[in-house]
């Protein structure tokens, strides 16, 4: 019996949802922020200090920005920095540099909170009600009819649960009405004062959230968190409205309007479906129907209605005061309605118009709005993020509360948006599930000074303001096209340009951006560019990188991932027995030069008796017998004081160590009070926002991180609250302090050294300000990593190629501009620099590769010369105009250097409307010459609509060596199919080839394929999979099967076949020694395990795949990869012959399945049982009810429970030590045990 564990690696960055919000403060505590900052400065060293310099009045306050990536839920701050302040946002990449706008020169999101939840997002809203000392409320919807409502506590400094609200199970089974699956989860809104929410379920089932009265709370008056809930707007209960029973069959969207007394919900439905061959006869199906909702009554009267809508209607935005109403969006037209007026705007020609209507203006351009995103600029302008990623911006022209015509012009172009939100009322952002997500600075009626500075300086660039990993080689039409003239800032009309002239004078910069690499179609698995051949062991792992397919359309890029860093050897020399290293300042170097940009002076090497001093100029020059230092023993730190005027050595007082070794016998433990703290390291990095980071490193090898935060609460309350569960502890014994009011929160650190560390040994965290750009800490031993402080948020990335480092500082010199230098357990020390190419603001570091006019796809292929294969469509039309797909080809790219350009070395051409749907690396058997040839196999299909039956080719293609690179590859074989070819593989020197339904094995002659073998599969097959003589094939409706080719006989005959019913995505086979798994991911986002077991009777003789395991991953994984996994200390180690599969999400996410023993899993599984009763889980999410698999209303029975979740068992180690102990003892085991056995899956999966 095999077994599996689950664990995310990289996750989801693609954007579905995000809302702004006031939601850490109110507008009041804001504004009271706003006028200390103009008095002054705050105290000094106060946590929370408000900046020297204030803001511009006319901003106002920042509102909170929440973002949802699948099951992540992140909130952000928007920090602000103005023209008169320096930057203070510390020396990683920002945008503080960048054009001045409304007194704002740069913008930034900053990190609060975020969490991982037992769930996916799918609706998600801010309840505000516009008070000016309330909070706002998050309310997420989960599928089936899930809602949560989260409050920022100010105590645990987070979000708690305030509220939760299911309407599932036996007792609202009469709700879904028979159905078991509905097109989409539940959508969730708010009324815009906040009164009450509303969602819509099971698709014609209406909840309403009623919003407890301002001073009414849901907890008890002698609870500590009662001040809390008054705070924050809170559910006070909820009822259901079937909408059946108003004569609602198909419910398409709502809103709440703006200008009533009660909350009106305005609900968009169309009355007798249609259909596209139907136009002509039924088009206008649709109404609006807008309710008076009344929640002491739970009565909902209707006031007015609107019929005869297009039956393209998809969307309504409510309109804010003074005009109120409603707009209808449609695909080709956009509808205003009120109590009192409507007025309509056609888009294209494609809109029509019921008999007798008057006269509809029309817009100047031709536009579609399907599946287009939009927010209000203000209470007369909304901007719309278009599917071709244009940017429109919509004027709703009024008089009074009459609204006379609605007018449309071009703006900008941007990222293709899944969701826009505005933030406060010079900020909005663009979030993306295909891009980079873009906070956006927005200005009205901008200064000529300012436009000038825009159009003259570099900074110019809507990007330009970025930083360098950031600012990405785009197209004009990709990001807000860059800015080169005061014209293009402005938007000109010729129709009414008085009441247009707000519109008109728009000016915007990107002042931020979250970087996204989803959605991964496919990936490569090969050789960096700056490899070690020598690498052994865990080092040789480094040498490995990732190049993803990301993104789409214009928004397509390649993405080069590394999981762990590599950095750039500028030096090394041979230093045996060093004890550790420091980097100082000396007075005389000082001038007048920037502290930031201040070289080091000299470089203090502690040896094993002695001390060497080196000074660190334009040559590393030893001047051990010249300098003041103390030399004639080891040191054990060495630093400046009082402004780097000195230097502080610390050394022994004699030479010998003996009292400060540490026996081996002293570090057995099992019970809890043999953990030992054994270094402390509190640092708060540079920002006028930032907050101290504490760590604490366990003799055990685990790291602690806390993040401080200032509190502020009555006495009796902090004494209730000494320590919650989220690990926020008070220090109120310290009353004569300001630091009784300082609390620490627990951070969650994925750090998975384990070794034994003497309790006085040396130092092993060294925190650092500016490293590249970036400023964090470094963790040296046995697996060293870095920790890095990008948005008040720690990004953790190892460093394996050097194996354990022994010390480390940094450097800053003429040849090594903000490096680092480090002494490996080997006794060489060298000097580095950080990879500038990267972006390590990310879970892994990476490049992207933006590829201009292009679109990559689906499919890449990577061989020993390291060039990668991306699929393209270009388009010869201009560049503002919309992608055609009628040319594609392929590219072939290499790295010109590390950190470099990826150079096109050669480019395959398609014919007219061919698509390239495979590319791979295939070897060949040549039976002519009897040699294995490595060719390159692309599958292609021809696009020409439903009308033409499908067809394809497939092409073979040999590399060659050549200074010419349009001679690197050169076409060997074409061969036409009767089918689109969709999958390609070699099988032991034959080529198998997927063609719609049939799938043939050829051989290779040199110059022709010849068919040996063939199997016809059931419809469609999407993916090849080969093990030896076995293959395993998906088919796209009919699930997997297993085949067997005999030579002998040439025959591909079925072994076995999974008989249910599954929409397949990828499968691969998963290894464990010499028991044999088939692994397939479906449209349902689960992931199966099966397994060929032909003497099993449940087998029916063999023909069956019996399910090993199963488990919903809650994304659609698009390709696995088979990597062995690497040998370690623990009982895994045993087997030898052991593979994990690498996958990659539509989200954003990498993750991966790896066999486990049977011992392990036993015990990590009654931990992961225990874990979901005694971890408090955000927004009472059942992480077990989450994983369990979705079968979407198609009959299932149920499989196996074979696989360990790592995103549940992560909460263990965030547990106290007392309750971490109390776990293990509760399921008989030990708790080094448990970290064990967590250190041997994070070692053997470290891949990259």
């Amino acid at each position: 019996m095999s077994y599996a564990a689950y664990k995310m690696m990289h996750w989801p960055t693609g954007v579905d949802h995000c809302a702004a919000g006031f939601v850490t403060h109110s507008p009041s505590d804001a504004a009271a922020f706003f006028t200390a900052a103009t008095v002054g400065p705050g105290p000094e060293g106060d946590i929370d200090s408000a900046a020297a310099a204030s803001r511009p009045r006319r901003l106002g306050p920042s509102p909170n920005l929440v973002v949802a990536a699948a099951n992540v839920l992140e909130v952000y701050a928007v920090r602000a920095e103005t023209a008169a302040e320096d930057g203070g946002g510390g020396t990683q990449p920002s945008s503080s540099s960048g054009a001045v706008l409304d007194g704002i020169s740069g913008a930034r999101l900053e990190l609060v909170c975020y969490y991982r939840l037992h769930g996916n997002i799918e609706s998600m809203t801010v309840l505000s009600d516009g008070a000016e000392n309330r909070r706002a409320t998050i309310a997420l919807a989960f599928k089936d009819a899930k809602i949560t409502c989260l409050e920022f506590d100010d105590a645990i400094h987070g979000l708690r649960t305030s509220s939760m609200h299911c309407f599932e199970g036996p007792e609202w089974q009469h709700l879904k009405r028979g159905r078991e699956s509905f097109a989409w989860g539940p959508v969730i809104k708010a009324d815009p004062l906040g009164r009450c929410g509303a969602a819509l379920a099971y698709g014609l089932q209406m909840i309403i959230l009623k919003a407890a009265q301002v001073g009414h709370s849901l907890v008890g008056e002698d609870e500590p968190t009662c001040a809390l809930s008054s705070t924050a707007v809170c559910i006070e209960s909820s009822y259901l409205i079937d909408l059946r029973a108003l004569d609602m069959n198909h419910v398409k969207d709502f809103a709440f309007v703006h200008g009533y007394i009660e909350p009106v919900l305005v609900i968009l439905h169309e009355q007798e479906p249609t259909w596209a061959g139907r136009i002509l006869s039924k088009h206008h199906t649709c109404m609006i129907s807008a309710f008076s909702i009344s929640m002491t009554l739970k009565q909902h009267p209707v006031i007015w209605s609107a019929a005869n809508l297009p039956h393209d209607a998809y969307q309504l935005l409510a309109v804010p005061p003074p005009i109120s109403g409603v707009l209808v969006i449609c695909a080709n037209s956009i509808h205003y309605h009120s109590q009192s007026t409507s007025c309509s705007l056609d888009l294209n020609n494609f809109s029509s118009h019921p008999d007798g209507s008057p006269e509809i203006s029309k817009s100047n351009f031709q536009v579609e709005l399907d599946a287009a995103k939009a927010t209000w600029l203000s209470n007369d302008i909304v901007m719309f993020s278009t599917k071709a990623g244009e940017m429109l911006l919509l004027t709703v022209v009024y008089d009074g509360r009459v609204v006379q015509r609605l007018d449309l012009m071009k703006s900008k172009a941007s990222v293709l948006s899944s969701a826009v939100t505005s933030i406060g009322n010079s900020f909005f952002f663009l979030g993306s599930r295909l891009g980079d997500s873009l906070l956006v600075q927005f200005s009205y009626c901008a200064s000529k000074s300012v436009l000038q500075d825009l159009t003259n300086e570099r900074s110019a660039d809507i990007e330009g303001d970025l930083p360098f990993s950031k600012r990405l080689k785009r197209i004009p039409s990709d990001v807000l096209q860059d800015v080169t003239s005061v014209e293009e800032l402005s938007f000109q009309n010729i129709i009414a340009p008085n009441s247009l002239e707000s519109a008109q004078k728009i000016s915007y910069i990107v002042r931020d951006a979250l970087i996204n690499v989803g959605p991964l179609k496919d990936f490569s698995y090969g050789l960096r560019a700056n490899a070690d051949p020598n690498a052994m062991g865990n080092a040789k792992q480094s040498n490995y990188e990732l190049v993803c397919c990301s993104g789409h359309g214009k928004n397509g890029s390649l993405s080069v991932l590394q999981q762990s860093i590599r950095p750039d050897l500028i030096t090394e020399v041979e230093l045996p027995s060093c004890r550790g290293i420091w980097t100082v300042y000396y007075k005389s170097y000082r001038g007048q030069m920037a502290e930031d940009n201040e070289y080091h002076a000299y470089l203090i090497i502690s040896l094993e008796n002695r001390t060497m001093v080196l000074e660190t100029g334009d040559d590393l020059g030893e001047v051990t017998e010249t300098v003041d230092y103390f030399v004639q023993a080891s040191t054990i730190a060495a630093g400046n004081l009082f402004g780097r005027r000195r230097v502080i050595q610390l050394i022994y007082e004699d030479s010998t160590k003996e009292r400060y070794d540490c026996t081996k016998a002293s570090l057995k433990k099992e019970a809890g009070d043999s953990i030992r703290i054994v270094e402390l390291a509190m640092h708060r990095w540079s920002g006028q926002f930032s907050r101290p980071f504490l760590f604490g490193l366990l003799n055990d090898g685990t790291l602690l991180c806390y993040h401080a935060f200032s509190y502020e609460a009555s006495e009796s309350n902090v004494k209730r609250v000494p320590l919650s569960p989220q690990g926020s502890a008070d220090h109120h014994n310290a009353s004569d302090s300001r630091l009784r009011n300082l609390r620490f929160h627990r951070v969650s650190i994925d750090i998975t050294s384990r070794e034994d560390i003497p309790t006085l040994g040396r130092p092993r965290i060294t925190t650092f300000n500016n490293v590249g750009g970036y400023e964090g800490l470094f963790l040296s031993g046995t697996r060293p990593a870095w920790v890095m402080v990008c948005r008040q948020r720690l990004r953790v990335h190892p460093q394996l190629c050097d194996g354990p480092i022994e010390a480390f500082t940094v450097l800053h010199n003429v040849n090594c501009s903000h490096g680092f230098i480090y002494v490996t357990s080997q006794g060489f020390l060298k000097i580095c620099q950080l990879p500038s190419a990267y972006n390590y603001d990310s879970y892994w570091p990476v490049q992207k590769v933006v590829r201009p006019l292009n679109q990559v796809l689906s499919s890449m292929a990577d061989q020993e010369s390291v060039h990668h294969m991306d699929n393209d469509v270009t388009s010869t039309d201009a560049l503002h105009k919309t992608y055609t797909v009628d040319e594609f080809e392929v590219r072939i790219l290499e790295l010109e250097k590390p950190g470099g350009h990826w150079e096109t070395k050669s480019t395959i051409p398609m014919q007219l409307f061919e698509n390239a749907l495979t590319v791979r690396i295939v070897t060949l058997h040549n039976t002519t010459t009897k040699e294995n040839e490595t060719l390159l196999a692309i599958g292609t299909a021809y696009v020409l609509g439903e009308d033409v039956a499908a067809r394809g080719r497939v092409l073979l293609f040999s590399f060659t060596k050549s200074e010419n690179s349009q001679n690197l590859v050169t076409e060997v074989y074409s061969k036409e199919s009767k089918g689109a070819v969709s999958a390609v593989a070699s099988l032991q020197g034959h080529l198998l080839i997927a063609s719609g339904p049939k799938i043939t094995l050829n051989k290779w002659t040199g110059a022709e394929l010849t068919a040996v073998a063939f199997y016809d599969a059931p419809l469609h097959v999407v993916s090849l999979n080969i093990v030896k003589n076995f293959v395993l094939f998906g088919d796209i409706h009919k699930s997997i099967y297993f085949l067997s080719w005999k030579e002998q006989g040439s025959q591909l005959s079925l072994l076995a076949k999974d008989f249910g019913s599954l929409d397949c995505f990828a499968t691969e086979f998963l290894i464990d020694g010499s028991t044999l798994s088939l692994v397939a991911s479906d449209s349902d986002k689960n992931v199966q395990i099966f397994y060929y077991a032909p003497k099993m009777v449940e087998s029916w003789k063999g023909q069956k795949l019996l399910s090993r395991a199963e488990f919903h991953v809650g994304a659609h994984i698009t390709k696995f990869l088979r990597l062995q996994m690497l040998p370690t200390q623990g009982l895994s180690s045993e087997k030898t012959n052991r593979f994990a599969l690498l996958f990659g999400n539509l989200d954003g996410g990498i993750g991966c399945i790896a066999p486990i023993d049977e011992l392990t899993f036993r015990r990590l599984q009654s931990l992961q049982r225990k874990l979901v009763d005694a971890v408090p889980h955000v927004c009472g999410l059942n992480p077990r009810s989450f994983r369990q698999f979705h079968s979407n209303g198609k009959g299932h029975r149920p499989g196996p429970d074979n696989i360990i979740d790592f995103e549940l068992l992560a909460h263990y180690e965030m547990l106290s030590l007392d309750e971490q102990l109390d776990v293990a003892q509760q399921i008989g085991t030990t708790r080094s045990q448990i970290l064990s056995n967590f250190s041997d899956i994070s070692l053997g999966t470290s891949f990259l």
